[in-house]
C-alpha cells in the first residue's frame, strides 16, 4: 500500500512538471494581451479627446500636451499626437502613436527585445466632422 501511494505522488509530480510551463506560458500571454488591449483602449480615448480639443479650440490646439497629461503612465518619449484639419472635407483627424513595450523587455524604438522581436507601434486615428 505504501509503495502504491509513493508511486501516485511521483506521478503527480511528473504531471505537474509537464503542465507547469504550459500553464505559466498561457498566463503570461493572457496578462500581456490584457495589457496591450488596455494600452490600445487608452490610446483610442486619447485620440478622441485630441479631436474634440481641436474642434473646441481650433487647429492651433496643443494635442500633444493633452494626450500626455491624460495618460501619465504611458512613456512620454514614445507617445506622439497630432491633429490635422481638412477644410475641404470639413473633418478633423487626430492621430496618436505609441511604441508599446511588452513585458518581455523591449526597450524602445529600433531595439529588439530578449527574443529578437522589434517593438510594436500602436497607431490610432479618430476622424470627426467639423460643425
Amino acid at each position: 500500500m505504501n509503495a502504491e501511494k509513493t508511486s501516485q505522488q511521483g506521478m503527480a509530480a511528473v504531471e505537474l512538471a509537464l503542465m507547469l510551463p504550459v500553464v505559466a506560458a498561457l498566463l503570461f500571454v493572457l496578462v500581456e494581451g490584457a495589457n496591450a488591449l488596455r494600452t490600445y483602449s487608452a490610446l483610442q480615448d486619447a485620440s478622441r479627446e485630441a479631436a474634440r480639443l481641436v474642434l473646441r479650440s481650433g487647429p492651433t490646439a496643443d494635442v500633444q500636451t493633452l494626450v500626455r497629461s491624460l495618460f501619465p503612465d504611458l512613456d512620454p518619449a514614445t507617445l506622439t499626437a497630432k491633429a490635422t484639419v481638412d477644410t475641404i472635407a470639413r473633418t478633423v483627424t487626430a492621430e496618436v502613436t505609441y511604441v508599446y513595450t511588452p513585458f518581455s523587455g523591449s526597450t524602445g524604438t529600433g531595439t529588439q527585445d530578449a527574443f529578437g522581436n522589434e517593438p510594436y507601434t500602436f497607431k490610432v486615428f479618430t476622424c470627426m466632422p467639423t460643425p
